[in-house]
């Protein structure tokens, strides 16, 4: 199967040139086929009109001359007669159709002693036999060698060749021009999918091309639209349901104040609330189009500082590894909901000192860097590989029965989401010596919407 080419291009071209050489094969043979006959004819009937005018010649030429004009033949025209001596043994001709033809033609004209006799080459083995024909002439009996091609035609010419090549140009040249015209409508169509598998909106494609694109164009266009009204409703709803939750938590809230409960029951009803407060904001956060946000340049360094010390000061053990500071162009609230959920996620999970680690990958310019990577690193008891992709969906959790953290499953495929908004990557590894490294690459030219 590697023999067989990938590209459509490829492909295309060799289904042409495959049936050209079938149709090049069968129209030889049929030329052959209906053309040997009236072929044959003609040739044998100048084959015994040549021999008409040498009997004629040498029959009223004298015989003192008869010399001089066979031997002006054989320089002329290439055609040697002669008297046979007894030496020279010949046998006759095999019956094939040419000589078959040829045959009947003479016999036809000189009488039933024409014959078509052949004789070997003995300076030259490997050279096909002469063709000798019998003419009876009123003097006697001359013979005459004549070419062999005047009767017995070859199979195959260079115009046979030349048309093959000619036709695979032309096959090969109407192969990429139809490749062309599908081909157009199709990168755009990738290119849209590619786009829309990032997160992003890419714009509709054109519907153009043969009707089967067109037909997938319009197709693609339809699930696009389908995409982003369920987006659209999905966004409404959790708006909807967070910000119809948030004010009888707030009376909640208060009406714990009021109540006459010992503190450690006070402290445990305000935590719940707490979480649950946790999940209407992931909710308001996954609801969120991060996409309308504008790109601005923003020293990292002091960035990523200042979203750990907000984070230390709701209580989590932050260590920072910094490089050199550098400028690179991010949407500021999204890379800030990004971190704060890779660190929230560490904090619940884990339970133990976390990292953060800014690494710049590639310069682009003198201060400015185009490719870096975040990561948040733990030692908890880390993530099965199995399980990655799954805790990138929406709604999914590690198991809550171990690690007792609560949440609505919304952290790491919101990670995930602006991670694809900002042409990045999103991975979870094991970290050596155990627990989990959260890293987002960031690569250059963030799509910008």
């Amino acid at each position: 199967m590697r023999l067989i080419p990938q590209s459509l291009l490829a492909r295309t071209a060799l289904v042409l040139l495959f049936a050209l050489m079938a149709s090049q094969l069968v129209s030889i043979a049929l030329f052959r086929y209906y053309s040997r006959e009236p072929r044959v004819q003609l040739a044998a009937i100048g084959f015994v009109g040549q021999l008409k005018t040498i009997r004629a010649a040498l029959e009223i030429i004298p015989p003192e001359q008869q010399r001089e004009f066979l031997q002006r033949l054989r320089d002329e025209r290439g055609m040697r007669v002669f008297r046979l001596r007894e030496e020279e043994p010949m046998e006759i001709a095999p019956d094939i159709p040419a000589l078959r033809v040829a045959r009947e033609r003479l016999r036809e004209e000189f009488g039933s002693e024409s014959e078509i006799f052949v004789r070997m080459r003995p300076q030259k083995p490997d050279a096909p036999p002469l063709l000798i024909t019998r003419l009876p002439v009123r003097a006697g009996v001359f013979y005459v060698v004549f070419p062999r091609g005047r009767v017995v035609e070859q199979d195959f010419t260079w115009a046979w060749v030349g048309w093959g090549v000619f036709g695979g140009v032309i096959a090969l040249a109407g192969a990429v021009f139809l490749m062309w015209r599908v081909n157009q409508p199709l990168k755009a169509l990738a290119g849209a999918a590619q786009e829309l598998g990032r997160g992003h909106s890419p714009p509709p494609v054109t519907e153009a091309g043969p009707t089967e694109v067109r037909a997938v164009a319009v197709a693609f266009n339809q699930m696009r639209r389908d995409l982003e009204r369920v987006e659209r409703e999905r966004a409404t709803f959790l708006a909807g349901v967070s910000h119809d939750l948030r004010t009888p938590l707030s009376r909640l809230r208060l009406g714990v104040e009021m109540l006459p409960a010992d503190p450690a029951t006070r402290s445990d009803i305000e935590r719940d609330i707490a979480d649950i407060s946790g999940v209407v904001d992931q909710f308001m956060d996954f609801a969120r189009d991060e996409g309308t946000e504008i790109l601005e340049p923003t020293d990292l360094n002091r960035y990523v500082e200042a979203i750990a010390d907000r984070a230390r000061r709701a209580g989590a053990d932050i260590t920072l590894e910094l490089g050199a500071s550098f400028v690179a162009p991010i949407r500021r609230q999204a890379f800030k909901r990004l971190l704060n959920n890779l660190i929230d996620n560490a904090v619940k999970h884990a339970k133990t000192a976390i990292t953060i680690r800014l690494q710049p990958i590639a310069y682009s310019a003198p201060g400015t860097c185009g490719v870096f990577s975040i990561s948040v690193l733990d030692r908890g008891q880390g993530i099965a590989l199995d399980q990655v992709e799954r805790l990138k969906q929406p709604f999914t959790r590690l198991d809550s029965s171990r690690t007792g953290a609560s949440g609505a499953g919304l952290g790491l495929a919101i990670v995930e989401r602006i991670a694809k908004i900002h042409n990045a990557t999103f991975e979870l590894l094991p970290r050596e010596g155990g627990g989990t490294e959260a890293r987002v690459t960031f690569r250059e030219s963030p799509v910008i919407h």
